[in-house]
């Protein structure tokens, strides 16, 4: 009898450690459900982060066809610009001849003034 008092003895010692038992596992459930909810927010921030980096990559490549037409097109009128000076140098070449015989008439008109004027001045 004796014994059996205290089996009966230890099955309300058990009561308490049951139900700490019980609340550490709901403890244990609440913590999942948050850790369950903030790794569903990280999911979720990923997700978006992938369709940036892909939106992204669709703009560089975009930019990256743009400036391959650019490239071709600077190259074309680099070309342009470099024969247009070269023409611009044989047109000023030829023209600086002109000039040269316009400013040496001017000189020899103004030379054979001044050499009227003065005859005139001693005549």
């Amino acid at each position: 009898g004796g014994g059996g008092g205290g089996g009966g003895g230890g099955g309300s010692d058990l009561d308490p450690i049951d139900s700490e038992i019980g609340d550490g596992l709901v403890q244990i459930r609440k913590n999942d459900q948050v850790l369950d909810e903030q790794l569903e927010m990280v999911s979720k921030g990923m997700v978006r982060l992938k369709g940036i980096a892909t939106d992204q990559q669709i703009e560089v490549k975009v930019q990256e066809a743009m400036i391959e037409v650019i490239d071709g097109e600077m190259d074309t009128a680099t070309a342009k610009l470099n024969q247009v000076n070269v023409q611009m140098k044989e047109t000023l070449k030829n023209a600086g001849g002109a000039t040269a015989l316009l400013v040496k008439m001017c000189l020899v008109i103004l030379v054979l003034a001044i050499a009227a004027y003065l005859y005139r001045m001693l005549a």
